[in-house]
């Protein structure tokens, strides 16, 4: 199709998640048109394939043709061929092409990319880490992810799994995590671990929990209205996230540290405490100039990271 040429230039950007997938039309950082989510749970994946196929479809069905495709997914993504190794509690994801499917059944540029690494691109493109040449982001949920942009690329790894700081260890004796190494990260600031933490810390203090559930969502709330309980996990979390953020910080030494997901709205109940306890394990040469800070595109990053790849993959340029 025939843009202007200050006007950004369509694509698709389908966020999937281990429990809904939600195809957006995306021009620059403004999401256009979205189609419906749909849950993968319980489908083929030639199944959902077909569902993305459909939304794609349905997302461009007002432009001159369909507009190149990014796809970002939790778990192991061979980003370069565009197979899906496995995905993160998803079943039956096991060694798809999905970018040759899709793109022979769409005519266009179709590209795979892990979820976390679509967040980073589209923070450092249009969000928290814009105008910086090396930033680490990182996402706080059911799992830890990381994206890593250094050098003013996004920087994958040899075997294309690298930025993975929910699976670093902060402590060598700590529970064992999915693969095998003890004490990492993702096992004390997950979101389930950390409902799970805090169940625990009321029962120890006599005192009935805020909610059954105990979530990051309503530990926000609780530490709001002042509970000690709450506000003491806030702080346990900074310092843990501040330890693992600390090797970061020696290892690459970014501009910035972007944090997003659900676990980053605590704000400032969680935000100071990770500051201090990293400029306590660094050195003030290297920790000087930088900042830690909440991600600005929310739900939409990866949405918005996922389509501004599929254009560089087309060979279109993302303006910024």
């Amino acid at each position: 199709m025939t843009e202007n040429s200050s006007t950004p230039p369509y694509a698709v950007g389908i966020d999937f998640g281990g429990t809904s997938v939600k195809p957006a039309l995306v021009q620059g950082v403004r999401i256009v048109k979205r189609a419906t989510p749909f849950d993968p749970q319980g489908h083929s994946a030639e199944e959902t394939l077909r569902l993305m196929e459909a939304s794609v479809r349905e997302l461009c069905a007002e432009l001159p043709g369909v507009v190149p495709v990014g796809i970002g997914l939790p778990g192991l993504v061979d980003s370069e061929n565009g197979i899906v190794h496995g995905l993160s509690n998803v079943q039956g994801w096991n060694e798809i092409p999905v970018s040759r499917i899709l793109s022979e059944r769409l005519k266009v540029p179709v590209i795979l990319e892990n979820d976390a690494n679509a967040m980073a691109y589209g923070e450092w493109l249009y969000g928290a880490a814009a105008n910086t040449r090396h930033a680490v982001c990182v996402t706080l949920g059911t799992g830890v992810g990381g994206g890593l942009i250094l050098d003013g690329k996004l920087f994958r790894g040899a075997q294309l799994a690298a930025g993975e700081i929910g699976h670093t260890s902060i402590d060598l004796k700590g529970p064992s995590g999915p693969y095998g190494n003890l004490g990492c990260l993702e096992m004390y600031v997950g979101n389930h671990h950390i409902s799970a933490r805090a169940l625990e810390a009321y029962s120890a203090a006599g005192v009935s929990a805020p909610a059954r559930e105990c979530t990051p969502q309503e530990l926000d709330l609780a530490a709001r209205n002042g509970c000690p309980v709450a506000l003491k996990l806030w702080e346990a979390v900074g310092n843990e996230l501040g330890a693992a953020f600390a090797n970061i910080v020696w290892i690459l030494n970014p501009d910035v540290i972007v944090v997003g997901g659900g676990v980053a709205k605590a704000g400032e109940r969680l935000f100071p405490h990770i500051e201090r306890s990293l400029q306590s394990r660094t050195s003030v040469v290297i920790n000087r100039n930088l900042r830690i800070v909440p991600a600005i595109l929310g739900n939409d990053a990866g949405a918005i990271g996922c389509a501004a790849l599929a254009l560089s993959a087309a060979g279109v340029p993302c303006p910024q």
